[in-house]
């Protein structure tokens, strides 16, 4: 049984911690690829089915790694990304305190519907058992996860990093947090700063 509460961070290879910034699993989905802002020639992390198994291991989406067939892997991968940039659509969205994009919101909805009745997600209570197996059921979860947090997190504390683009959860005090992380971008901007400033 999973629920996002359970859901705890232990990144495989070839994730680390800095990946999982997000302070929701949906967040830190949104946030796999390099720089939402100034996209990279390389700007892509969920690129192979390995990879998209081992960010859900790395979430606590599953325990071990399923062995699943070529064309199963393939469609996960697919899906996780679909799934990544609607949820990327809506809470952009949310973080400009715009009215939720209809198309993005409705996919996200129809896909965690067609999981649940495909019978890969069983839920009893507030607790979901997922079909690793299934193709389907992985992003399927991510996207009921996707649509609760929606609802669930406070919209004035969903917040993108103002160098990379990458969404977080603000639970600062003050609540004035503007980068994914001080050790990478805040450091960045500082030492922008110092050199605009020097020269």
């Amino acid at each position: 049984m999973v629920t996002v509460a359970d859901l705890r961070i232990r990144p495989r290879k070839p994730w680390q911690h800095a990946h999982f910034i997000g302070g929701h699993p949906v967040l830190d989905l949104a946030n796999t690829v390099a720089d939402r802002r100034n996209p990279l020639a390389d700007n892509e992390l969920l690129k192979a089915p390995a990879d998209a198994l081992s960010w859900c291991q790395s979430v606590g989406l599953m325990g071990r790694m399923p062995r699943l067939p070529a064309t199963t892997a393939d469609t996960l991968v697919r899906d996780l990304r679909e799934v990544r940039e609607q949820v990327w659509a809506v809470f952009a969205a949310v973080t400009r305190a715009e009215p939720l994009p209809g198309a993005e919101l409705g996919d996200l909805l129809r896909r965690a519907a067609d999981g649940a009745s495909a019978g890969d997600i069983s839920a009893t209570g507030h607790d979901l058992s997922i079909d690793c197996r299934a193709p389907q059921a992985i992003p399927a979860v991510l996207a009921m996860f996707a649509v609760h947090a929606v609802f669930t997190l406070p919209p004035d504390r969903v917040r993108t990093c103002n160098r990379c683009g990458w969404l977080f959860l603000d639970s600062s005090r003050g609540g004035r947090r503007r980068w994914c992380s001080m050790s990478t971008c805040g450091n960045r901007e500082k030492a922008s700063r110092h050199r605009s400033l020097v020269t």
